[in-house]
Protein backbone atom coordinates (compact mmCIF):
# COMPACT_ATOMS: atom_id res chain seq x y z
CA UNK A 1 0.00 0.00 0.00
CA UNK A 2 2.85 2.35 0.92
CA UNK A 3 4.56 1.63 -2.40
CA UNK A 4 1.38 2.43 -4.30
CA UNK A 5 0.95 5.68 -2.34
CA UNK A 6 4.52 6.75 -3.11
CA UNK A 7 3.96 5.99 -6.78
CA UNK A 8 0.80 8.11 -6.84
CA UNK A 9 2.60 11.00 -5.10
CA UNK A 10 5.46 10.80 -7.61
CA UNK A 11 3.04 10.91 -10.54
CA UNK A 12 1.16 13.86 -9.06
CA UNK A 13 4.41 15.77 -8.49
CA UNK A 14 5.46 15.07 -12.08
CA UNK A 15 2.13 16.32 -13.36
CA UNK A 16 2.46 19.44 -11.22
CA UNK A 17 5.85 20.23 -12.76
CA UNK A 18 4.42 19.44 -16.19
CA UNK A 19 1.59 21.96 -15.68
CA UNK A 20 4.16 24.55 -14.61
CA UNK A 21 5.95 24.05 -17.91
CA UNK A 22 2.73 24.79 -19.77
CA UNK A 23 2.07 27.95 -17.74
CA UNK A 24 5.59 29.36 -17.94
CA UNK A 25 5.40 33.07 -18.88
CA UNK A 26 7.09 34.25 -22.04
CA UNK A 27 10.38 36.20 -21.80
CA UNK A 28 9.14 39.77 -21.43
CA UNK A 29 12.33 41.04 -23.10
CA UNK A 30 11.07 39.95 -26.53
CA UNK A 31 8.73 42.95 -26.58
CA UNK A 32 11.77 45.27 -26.41
CA UNK A 33 13.12 43.94 -29.71
CA UNK A 34 10.03 45.29 -31.51
CA UNK A 35 9.50 48.67 -33.19
CA UNK A 36 6.51 50.08 -35.06
CA UNK A 37 6.76 51.08 -38.73
CA UNK A 38 5.11 54.50 -39.02
CA UNK A 39 3.80 56.51 -41.96
CA UNK A 40 4.02 60.30 -41.51
CA UNK A 41 0.79 62.26 -41.83
CA UNK A 42 -0.23 65.89 -42.05
CA UNK A 43 -2.19 65.72 -38.79
CA UNK A 44 -0.50 62.79 -37.06
CA UNK A 45 1.88 59.95 -37.76
CA UNK A 46 0.22 56.56 -38.14
CA UNK A 47 1.71 53.18 -37.16
CA UNK A 48 1.08 50.69 -39.96
CA UNK A 49 3.18 47.60 -39.23
CA UNK A 50 5.83 45.97 -37.07
CA UNK A 51 9.57 45.54 -37.33
CA UNK A 52 12.12 43.93 -35.03
CA UNK A 53 15.86 43.84 -34.43
CA UNK A 54 18.24 40.92 -34.64
CA UNK A 55 21.96 40.46 -34.12
CA UNK A 56 23.80 38.29 -36.64
CA UNK A 57 27.31 36.85 -36.77
CA UNK A 58 29.13 36.10 -40.01
CA UNK A 59 31.74 33.36 -40.26
CA UNK A 60 33.97 35.86 -42.09
CA UNK A 61 33.95 38.17 -39.06
CA UNK A 62 32.87 36.11 -36.00
CA UNK A 63 33.97 38.71 -33.41
CA UNK A 64 31.38 41.27 -34.50
CA UNK A 65 27.58 41.24 -34.24
CA UNK A 66 25.75 43.08 -37.01
CA UNK A 67 22.40 44.67 -36.15
CA UNK A 68 19.48 44.50 -38.60
CA UNK A 69 15.92 45.77 -38.75
CA UNK A 70 13.59 43.08 -40.10
CA UNK A 71 10.02 43.42 -41.36
CA UNK A 72 7.68 42.05 -44.03
CA UNK A 73 8.52 43.13 -47.58
CA UNK A 74 4.94 44.13 -48.43
CA UNK A 75 4.97 46.69 -45.60
CA UNK A 76 7.24 48.86 -47.75
CA UNK A 77 4.61 49.18 -50.48
CA UNK A 78 1.71 51.64 -50.26
CA UNK A 79 -1.91 51.02 -51.29
CA UNK A 80 -1.14 52.23 -54.83
CA UNK A 81 1.63 49.68 -55.28
CA UNK A 82 4.43 52.22 -54.93
CA UNK A 83 7.33 52.02 -52.43
CA UNK A 84 7.03 54.17 -49.32
CA UNK A 85 9.72 56.84 -49.32
CA UNK A 86 9.37 58.35 -45.85
CA UNK A 87 8.70 55.67 -43.25
CA UNK A 88 9.59 56.32 -39.62
CA UNK A 89 10.45 53.99 -36.75
CA UNK A 90 8.54 54.35 -33.46
CA UNK A 91 10.58 53.23 -30.47
CA UNK A 92 11.12 54.25 -26.86
CA UNK A 93 13.68 57.02 -26.50
CA UNK A 94 16.73 56.08 -24.43
CA UNK A 95 16.90 59.43 -22.60
CA UNK A 96 13.23 60.17 -21.91
CA UNK A 97 11.85 56.62 -21.94
CA UNK A 98 8.90 57.82 -24.00
CA UNK A 99 7.73 56.81 -27.46
CA UNK A 100 9.40 58.71 -30.30
CA UNK A 101 9.27 58.52 -34.08
CA UNK A 102 12.84 58.21 -35.35
CA UNK A 103 13.71 59.19 -38.91
CA UNK A 104 16.22 56.38 -39.44
CA UNK A 105 14.89 54.21 -42.25
CA UNK A 106 16.70 54.54 -45.57
CA UNK A 107 14.28 53.56 -48.38
CA UNK A 108 17.24 52.63 -50.58
CA UNK A 109 18.95 50.39 -48.00
CA UNK A 110 16.49 47.49 -47.91
CA UNK A 111 17.66 44.03 -48.86
CA UNK A 112 15.47 41.20 -50.11
CA UNK A 113 15.96 37.59 -51.17
CA UNK A 114 18.31 37.74 -54.17
CA UNK A 115 16.96 34.67 -55.98
CA UNK A 116 13.25 34.55 -55.11
CA UNK A 117 12.48 38.11 -53.96
CA UNK A 118 8.76 38.10 -54.75
CA UNK A 119 8.25 34.71 -53.11
CA UNK A 120 9.81 35.67 -49.76
CA UNK A 121 7.97 38.37 -47.82
CA UNK A 122 10.95 39.60 -45.78
CA UNK A 123 12.89 42.85 -45.89
CA UNK A 124 16.14 43.56 -44.02
CA UNK A 125 18.04 46.77 -43.37
CA UNK A 126 21.33 47.23 -41.46
CA UNK A 127 20.35 49.65 -38.70
CA UNK A 128 21.50 50.50 -35.20
CA UNK A 129 19.23 53.09 -33.50
CA UNK A 130 21.70 54.20 -30.83
CA UNK A 131 19.32 56.76 -29.29
CA UNK A 132 16.53 54.23 -28.74
CA UNK A 133 15.92 51.87 -25.84
CA UNK A 134 15.74 48.46 -27.47
CA UNK A 135 17.09 44.92 -27.48
CA UNK A 136 18.15 42.62 -30.30
CA UNK A 137 17.39 38.94 -30.74
CA UNK A 138 20.86 37.32 -30.51
CA UNK A 139 22.01 34.44 -32.74
CA UNK A 140 21.72 31.92 -29.90
CA UNK A 141 17.93 32.34 -30.07
CA UNK A 142 17.58 31.58 -33.78
CA UNK A 143 15.65 28.41 -34.54
CA UNK A 144 17.84 26.21 -36.73
CA UNK A 145 17.03 23.12 -38.78
CA UNK A 146 19.12 21.15 -36.29
CA UNK A 147 17.02 22.34 -33.35
CA UNK A 148 13.80 21.47 -35.18
CA UNK A 149 15.02 18.00 -36.04
CA UNK A 150 16.61 17.16 -32.67
CA UNK A 151 13.49 18.22 -30.76
CA UNK A 152 10.95 16.78 -33.18
CA UNK A 153 9.29 20.19 -33.62
CA UNK A 154 6.18 20.07 -35.78
CA UNK A 155 2.45 20.60 -36.15
CA UNK A 156 0.77 21.37 -32.83
CA UNK A 157 3.76 23.02 -31.19
CA UNK A 158 3.20 26.38 -29.50
CA UNK A 159 4.32 29.72 -30.92
CA UNK A 160 3.68 33.39 -30.22
CA UNK A 161 4.36 36.67 -31.96
CA UNK A 162 4.52 40.25 -30.72
CA UNK A 163 3.75 43.41 -32.64
CA UNK A 164 1.52 46.41 -33.29
CA UNK A 165 -2.06 46.61 -32.06
CA UNK A 166 -3.25 49.69 -33.94
CA UNK A 167 -6.24 50.13 -31.62
CA UNK A 168 -3.82 50.76 -28.74
CA UNK A 169 -0.13 51.03 -29.61
CA UNK A 170 0.79 53.00 -26.48
CA UNK A 171 0.72 56.74 -25.88
CA UNK A 172 3.65 57.33 -23.53
CA UNK A 173 5.58 54.20 -24.50
CA UNK A 174 5.16 51.70 -27.32
CA UNK A 175 3.12 48.72 -26.16
CA UNK A 176 3.39 45.65 -28.42
CA UNK A 177 0.67 43.04 -28.11
CA UNK A 178 1.45 39.30 -27.88
CA UNK A 179 -0.60 36.75 -29.86
CA UNK A 180 -0.46 33.00 -29.28
CA UNK A 181 -1.03 30.05 -31.59
CA UNK A 182 0.21 26.71 -32.86
CA UNK A 183 2.09 25.46 -35.88
CA UNK A 184 -0.63 24.23 -38.23
CA UNK A 185 0.97 23.52 -41.62
CA UNK A 186 4.67 23.23 -42.48
CA UNK A 187 5.71 22.97 -46.10
CA UNK A 188 8.65 23.67 -48.39
CA UNK A 189 6.38 24.00 -51.42
CA UNK A 190 5.26 27.28 -52.94
CA UNK A 191 1.66 28.28 -52.35
CA UNK A 192 -0.79 28.92 -55.19
CA UNK A 193 0.22 32.60 -55.15
CA UNK A 194 3.93 31.71 -55.46
CA UNK A 195 4.92 32.31 -51.80
CA UNK A 196 6.93 30.35 -49.28
CA UNK A 197 4.88 30.13 -46.09
CA UNK A 198 4.30 28.16 -42.96
CA UNK A 199 0.85 28.51 -41.38
CA UNK A 200 -0.23 29.12 -37.79
CA UNK A 201 -3.51 28.44 -36.08
CA UNK A 202 -3.68 32.04 -34.85
CA UNK A 203 -5.50 35.29 -35.51
CA UNK A 204 -3.97 38.22 -37.39
CA UNK A 205 -5.05 41.83 -37.85
CA UNK A 206 -3.60 44.91 -39.61
CA UNK A 207 -0.41 45.99 -37.88
CA UNK A 208 0.90 42.48 -37.17
CA UNK A 209 2.78 42.25 -40.48
CA UNK A 210 6.52 42.07 -39.85
CA UNK A 211 6.16 40.75 -36.30
CA UNK A 212 8.72 38.23 -35.03
CA UNK A 213 7.34 34.72 -34.49
CA UNK A 214 8.84 32.74 -31.62
CA UNK A 215 8.78 29.02 -30.96
CA UNK A 216 7.52 28.47 -27.40
CA UNK A 217 6.91 24.79 -26.99
CA UNK A 218 7.07 22.37 -24.07
CA UNK A 219 10.02 20.06 -23.56
CA UNK A 220 7.73 17.02 -23.75
CA UNK A 221 8.76 15.53 -27.08
CA UNK A 222 7.47 11.95 -26.76
CA UNK A 223 3.89 10.82 -26.40
CA UNK A 224 3.06 9.62 -22.89
CA UNK A 225 6.38 10.73 -21.42
CA UNK A 226 6.83 13.59 -18.95
CA UNK A 227 10.00 15.67 -19.24
CA UNK A 228 10.63 18.47 -16.76
CA UNK A 229 12.44 21.55 -18.08
CA UNK A 230 12.18 24.97 -19.65
CA UNK A 231 10.31 25.58 -22.86
CA UNK A 232 12.08 25.45 -26.21
CA UNK A 233 12.39 29.08 -27.30
CA UNK A 234 13.68 30.84 -30.40
CA UNK A 235 12.94 33.06 -33.40
CA UNK A 236 10.95 30.94 -35.86
CA UNK A 237 9.86 33.37 -38.58
CA UNK A 238 8.20 36.62 -39.65
CA UNK A 239 4.46 37.35 -39.86
CA UNK A 240 3.32 38.00 -43.44
CA UNK A 241 -0.44 37.73 -43.98
CA UNK A 242 -3.66 35.97 -43.08
CA UNK A 243 -6.04 33.63 -44.83
CA UNK A 244 -9.42 35.15 -45.56
CA UNK A 245 -12.67 33.68 -46.81
CA UNK A 246 -13.60 34.98 -50.25
CA UNK A 247 -14.75 32.79 -53.13
CA UNK A 248 -11.75 30.69 -52.24
CA UNK A 249 -9.31 30.87 -49.34
CA UNK A 250 -6.41 33.16 -50.16
CA UNK A 251 -3.63 34.93 -48.30
CA UNK A 252 -4.10 38.67 -47.90
CA UNK A 253 -1.63 41.09 -46.39
CA UNK A 254 -3.28 43.21 -43.70
CA UNK A 255 -3.12 46.89 -44.68
CA UNK A 256 -3.86 49.92 -42.56
CA UNK A 257 -6.36 52.20 -44.28
CA UNK A 258 -8.23 55.36 -43.42
CA UNK A 259 -11.56 53.60 -43.69
CA UNK A 260 -13.48 52.81 -40.53
CA UNK A 261 -13.83 49.05 -40.12
CA UNK A 262 -17.10 47.76 -38.71
CA UNK A 263 -16.15 44.91 -36.31
CA UNK A 264 -18.88 42.51 -37.41
CA UNK A 265 -17.33 40.11 -39.93
CA UNK A 266 -13.59 40.36 -40.44
CA UNK A 267 -13.71 37.40 -42.85
CA UNK A 268 -10.60 35.93 -41.24
CA UNK A 269 -10.16 32.18 -41.22
CA UNK A 270 -8.00 32.29 -38.09
CA UNK A 271 -4.92 31.21 -40.07
CA UNK A 272 -1.76 33.33 -40.15
CA UNK A 273 0.86 32.97 -42.89
CA UNK A 274 4.47 33.39 -41.78
CA UNK A 275 7.83 33.20 -43.52
CA UNK A 276 10.20 30.65 -41.89
CA UNK A 277 13.51 31.95 -40.55
CA UNK A 278 15.58 29.94 -43.02
CA UNK A 279 14.69 32.48 -45.71
CA UNK A 280 15.88 35.29 -43.43
CA UNK A 281 19.21 33.46 -43.15
CA UNK A 282 19.43 33.29 -46.94
CA UNK A 283 18.90 37.07 -47.21
CA UNK A 284 21.53 37.78 -44.56
CA UNK A 285 24.01 35.54 -46.38
CA UNK A 286 23.26 37.13 -49.76
CA UNK A 287 26.11 38.40 -51.91
CA UNK A 288 24.86 41.98 -52.23
CA UNK A 289 24.30 42.50 -48.51
CA UNK A 290 27.64 41.00 -47.53
CA UNK A 291 29.35 43.16 -50.14
CA UNK A 292 27.78 46.33 -48.71
CA UNK A 293 28.84 45.27 -45.21
CA UNK A 294 32.37 44.61 -46.44
CA UNK A 295 32.51 41.04 -45.17
CA UNK A 296 32.60 38.97 -48.33
CA UNK A 297 34.44 35.70 -47.95
CA UNK A 298 37.84 36.12 -49.56
CA UNK A 299 37.93 32.51 -50.68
Amino acid sequence: MRKVLLTVITILMSLMFHIDAFSEPIPNEVRKCVAFIVKPGAERNKPIATGFFIGYKYDDNPNKIYIFLVTARHVLIDDKGMPHTDLLLRMNDKKTGGAKDFNLINPKAWFFHEKIEKSVDIAVQPLFPKEADFLVIPPKYFVTEELLKNNNIGIGDDVFFTGLLSYHSGSTKISPIVRFGKLALLTNEKTVDDKYYHFLDSGNIPGHSGSPVFLWTTPTRRQGKLIIGSRIFGLYGVVSGMLEYKKTLEVTVPKQTRKQIVPVDARSSGITAIVPIKYLFEILEGYRLKKVLGILDSK
